[in-house]
């Protein structure tokens, strides 16, 4: 039986005093909050970039787990412009939410925002990691201009475009391949399928048909 991958958060020290709670969510007899920057906190979108605009630079944010008794058991530190999200997804009961971590870089294809699914636990974090995957690869869905994704019933559906490289020769500049992946929740395990054909798509229009994805 393979153990689902729990990622150990940091041990329990002083928190950082430019901290602020942004965000704080219930899970099942916890809860998992979202600290950041006391600065993003004044702001009314919390938005903006890690560039020259912050100085000195904005500090890593924290995902903190309470008991209900509000002791704090655990905290892992993620992306300075982070955000949390809860999906309508559960396993075994327990809520998934998303941890969004903006990476955009303000151009290309393929620089924007990262969503990774997971869930709470007594002993820290659990996120969605495929069956047959490399651990030491966090799995991610990006959401940029050619890639994107979308919450379904049992799972989310994801879509890329990518170049269609040859295996022998130059790309030709204009042949391009759209993948469709499917992140499905079964029986406390995620499973990702994927199909892909050749075509165009960018992330600024309808998303593609279900029916496009494998099942």
């Amino acid at each position: 039986m393979r153990w689902p991958l729990l990622l150990l958060l940091l041990p329990l020290a002083a928190g950082a005093a430019d901290l602020k709670q942004r965000q704080c969510f219930p899970a099942q007899d916890l809860r998992v909050c979202l600290w950041q920057d006391a600065r993003l906190a004044a702001r009314q979108d919390g938005g903006g970039s890690e560039g020259d605009a912050w100085k000195p630079a904005l500090v890593p944010a924290e995902l903190r787990i309470y008991d209900s008794q509000s002791g704090q058991l655990s905290r892992l530190r993620v992306g300075r412009l982070s955000k949390l999200e809860r999906t309508r997804l559960s396993d075994g009961g327990k809520p998934v939410f998303l941890l969004l971590e903006d990476h955009s870089a303000g151009f290309g294809s393929y620089s924007g925002v990262e969503a990774r699914p997971f869930t709470v636990g007594a002993r820290g974090i659990r996120f969605a990691q495929p069956e047959g995957r490399d651990s030491a690869k966090p799995f991610a869905m990006a959401n940029a201009l050619k890639s994107g994704w979308k919450e379904v019933r049992d799972g989310f559906l994801l879509a890329s475009c990518a170049p269609d490289f040859p295996a022998k020769g130059e790309w030709d500049g204009e042949t391009f391949r759209v993948s469709y992946r499917r992140l499905k929740l079964q029986d406390g395990q995620w499973r990702l399928t994927e199909r892909s054909e050749r075509g165009f798509w960018e992330n600024e229009g309808d998303f593609p048909a279900e029916r496009l994805f494998p099942k």
